[in-house]
């Protein structure tokens, strides 16, 4: 069997390819950013330690020191011996966090009705002092679920290296 070889080569055109190389590279480096997050502790907080760090988006803010709870810096409620008082209560949550966080629930809603990603809209970030029980934070975590907010970012201060 005699074998056919073809004298013709395949050419291949590098200019469109580097074209879509540079349009690349250029969005990238565009798009790249080195500054960190910034954010601003409240007076009266000491948070806990962490090796990991996670960027913190522009999200409501739950702000617990050693004597109060705040939401995005309006204070909401007293802490007393470690707790919020009786009167504050409702169905184990702290029901004046739940009130404020129901107001941003609302307003969110407004902003992304029509949307589709709503993501944003059950998040929130928590700053609690390290000092506080697992029971206050439950009672917070709880009043925020009831007003539809389910993820949260807890911040934490980087341990040293």
């Amino acid at each position: 069997m005699a074998s056919v070889q073809n004298d013709e080569g395949v050419s291949l055109n590098l200019m469109p390819m580097l074209d879509i190389f540079s349009i690349l590279i250029t969005f990238l480096l565009m798009s790249y950013s080195t500054d960190p997050v910034s954010y601003d502790i409240s007076a009266g907080l000491e948070l806990p330690d962490s090796v990991t760090i996670t960027a913190l988006d522009e999200l409501p803010t739950i702000i617990v020191t050693k004597n109060e709870i705040m939401v995005n810096d309006k204070k909401v409620a007293t802490i007393l011996g470690g707790d919020v008082p009786e009167r504050d209560r409702s169905q184990g949550a702290v029901y004046p966090v739940f009130v404020e966080l129901e107001k941003l629930a609302e307003a969110n809603k407004r902003v992304f009705r029509g949307k589709e990603d709503k993501t944003k809209t059950s998040v929130l970030t928590m700053e609690m002092d390290q000092s506080h029980q697992f029971k206050l934070m439950k009672r917070i975590m709880l009043a925020a679920q009831q007003a539809e907010f389910v993820t949260f970012k807890l911040m934490v201060a980087r341990e040293a290296e």
